[in-house]
């Protein structure tokens, strides 16, 4: 048909510009004719309708586009793999969940407006406040903001603080600060915009080290199956300490991020901070990044467990932004298509082996 031809010869068309672009990245590029070669043979011979044709071509081209913005670097391999399909995985979310000083949890999806009230408390969309009816808390107690797999949630502490939860992470916090100092407790990640009090300092607990502000703009990270805690400052000051030594803090500047191990020294490095936050805008986005650590953020995200049938595969390094896609198939394939592997999806389980 007429329509299809026209259909195919845009598809050429905007694979040409997709080589120009592509040829000034200093990484990996695809052998996009070699592709467009297989893709035709399987399409072109047998004409389904239009519709379908439309839609292959639509998806072939959306994938180039995104290549276009999406850089590699990685071990090389030999031979020509044929192309594997991905399959989806489920990213349904769970539920957000409060816990209240006498041990009641409420889910925070189905939460009444009076259950949250009688706490000091309201919830709107994916944000829960306390500041604006601090005043009202007669009874201060200790609440507990958990998000699982595949949510993010917001929370403004009695303070005015602001607080945005990662996926699977843990806030616990009072209903209201009363004590010289305004301390909460992190298990995961969280992005905190803290009220200026100078008279009051602001201090995050980890299970190993503290975070100590007056007013700033920072970003915690303390997963407990990461070895590494990281504190990265967007603004202000912060001082950083181990948990049994509160006498010496290191203190950085915004555009640096303080990291600890286990057993081992503080180490200040200088990092770009878009990187390192960008969860918090609906990204993923990694510069050198091995790709076990990519998968670890992947995995808390669309809720699913991705093991590895090859050890060598973990230390495959990535550069790129993508978006916290819908459909978990969508941000495979562009690992599928820039490097030697692929995903093998059993249930929510996921094997990344090579071709």
């Amino acid at each position: 048909m007429q329509e299809d031809e026209e259909c195919l010869r845009a598809c050429r068309d905007l694979m040409k510009g997709c080589r120009v672009l592509m040829s000034d990245i200093p990484s990996y590029t695809p052998d996009v004719t070699h592709e467009w070669a297989k893709f035709e043979e399987r399409h072109q011979a047998t004409r389904k309708r239009r519709i379908l044709i439309w839609s292959a071509v639509s998806g072939v081209a959306a994938m180039f586009i995104a290549l276009i913005l999406f850089s590699w670097s990685f071990f090389s391999s030999d031979g020509d793999a044929e192309p594997v399909t991905v399959f989806l995985a489920d990213n349904t979310p769970q539920q957000v969940t409060l816990q209240t000083g006498n041990g009641k949890l409420i889910s925070l999806n189905e939460a009444m407006e009076s259950e949250l009230s009688a706490i000091g408390a309201q919830l709107q969309k994916k944000e829960l406040d306390y500041n604006t009816n601090a005043s009202s808390v007669k009874e201060v107690e200790m609440h507990t903001l958990s998000t699982p797999r595949g949510a993010d949630f917001k929370v403004v502490l009695a303070d005015g603080t602001e607080v945005w939860l990662n996926a699977e992470s843990r806030l616990s916090y009072p209903s209201r600060f009363e004590e010289d100092e305004r301390i909460v407790e992190l298990e995961g990640e969280a992005y905190f915009k803290v009220a200026s009090d100078k008279a009051h300092p602001f201090i995050v607990r980890t299970s190993r080290f503290n975070t100590r502000v007056l007013g700033t703009e920072f970003n915690v990270k303390r997963y407990a199956d990461e070895k590494e805690i990281k504190t990265t400052l967007v603004d202000g000051s912060v001082g950083f300490c181990k948990k049994d030594d509160r006498e010496n803090y290191i203190k950085i500047k915004p555009g640096y991020q303080v990291s600890y191990e286990n057993g081992g020294d503080a180490v200040v490095r200088k990092v770009k901070i878009d990187n390192e936050i960008a969860w918090k805008g609906k990204q993923f986005r990694f510069e050198r990044c091995p790709l076990d650590e990519i998968m670890n953020d992947v995995m808390r995200w669309y809720d699913v467990d991705i093991t590895f049938g090859d050890e060598a595969l973990k230390k495959l390094y990535f550069t790129g932004t993508l978006n916290r896609y819908a459909k978990i198939e969508s941000l495979l394939r562009f690992f599928e298509a820039g490097c030697d592997i692929r995903f093998e999806i059993k249930g929510r389980s996921i094997i990344v082996m090579r071709k």
